[in-house]
């Protein structure tokens, strides 16, 4: 037995003498937990499919308004106008191309592809290209990069999409926040001997107790029609691939602070090390 729960579905029958008393009972047990597995599983495909055509559909409604506002640019000969519509279009193109690969890695249940990584390198490199994507949104936008970091081992692609995709989440938190004149956004990197240690924080709408307690949950969005619940959730399930985690600190109206915590080797390999340790030092 593996100590895991199951899903039984129960029938009973009474077994009945000659007088018409029960003398005994008859039970069937059988073993539905995999058939409550694909249940789940069909639901959970069912509110994807939504989730997805819902957010597919007010991203191109927002990528119609930005050619709208392109097309009427070119006709007044309106450079800003053409600008503003050019910059809504690329935000609506990047936000389905970063859809796209959540739901690619959502759907595919993969182990991770471990390599060893240049922490700063990488990290530089996102910020890099995140950095523009801040200011075009007029987001003051910082990196503090411990230099001396060093490597880890981890998935580089799926460590990539975990930082843009909190990255992209703190851009729009600011983005939506209309009660500030000036928005930022800092992402810092450091470590010790056993863990990476990244921390992306803003000044955006922050979030109250109870979207906090959901933040991580699957389809939940604070945006409203304008998130489809998978980014938050796809970079938690990232971290604890990693054998890591996410935590947050927010506050309403104040901001966001994630702090994402990865062990420096993969978990199996470290696991083995403890044990050889423990191993050696009882000889």
């Amino acid at each position: 037995m593996s100590g895991e729960p199951i899903n039984v579905l129960v029938h009973t029958a009474p077994l009945r003498n000659s007088d018409g008393e029960i003398e005994k009972v008859i039970e069937m047990s059988i073993d539905i937990t995999q058939l409550r597995k694909l249940q789940d599983k069909l639901s959970s495909v069912g509110l994807l499919i939504g989730s997805i055509a819902h957010g597919i559909k007010n991203l191109l409604n927002g990528l119609d308004g930005g050619i709208y506002l392109v097309n009427t640019g070119l006709k007044k000969n309106n450079h800003e106008r053409i600008d503003k519509g050019w910059e809504i279009a690329l935000r609506n193109v990047r936000r389905i191309r970063s859809m796209v690969m959540d739901i690619l890695y959502y759907a595919k249940d993969r182990e991770p592809n471990w390599e060893e990584i240049s922490t700063f390198e990488m990290v530089e490199d996102v910020c890099k290209i995140m950095k523009e994507r801040a200011e075009n949104q007029d987001i003051d936008f910082s990196y503090e990069l411990d230099g001396k970091v060093g490597d880890f081992e981890a998935d580089k692609q799926a460590i990539r999409s975990m930082l843009l995709n909190l990255i992209e989440n703190s851009i729009d938190a600011c983005r939506i926040d209309k009660n500030k004149s000036e928005h930022k956004l800092v992402v810092r990197l450091k470590g010790d001997s056993s863990k990476i240690i990244f921390e992306i924080e803003d000044n955006g709408i922050g979030m109250d107790r109870e979207t906090r307690e959901k933040a991580f949950s699957l389809f939940f969005s604070s945006k409203g029609a304008g998130g489809t619940g998978l980014g938050l959730f796809i970079a938690n399930k990232i971290a604890q691939a990693h054998g890591g985690s996410i935590a947050v600190t927010s506050e309403e109206g104040k901001g966001s602070h994630f702090v994402v915590e990865l062990l420096r080797k993969r978990p199996d390999i470290k696991e083995n090390e403890e044990k050889s340790e423990s191993t050696s030092g009882g000889e």
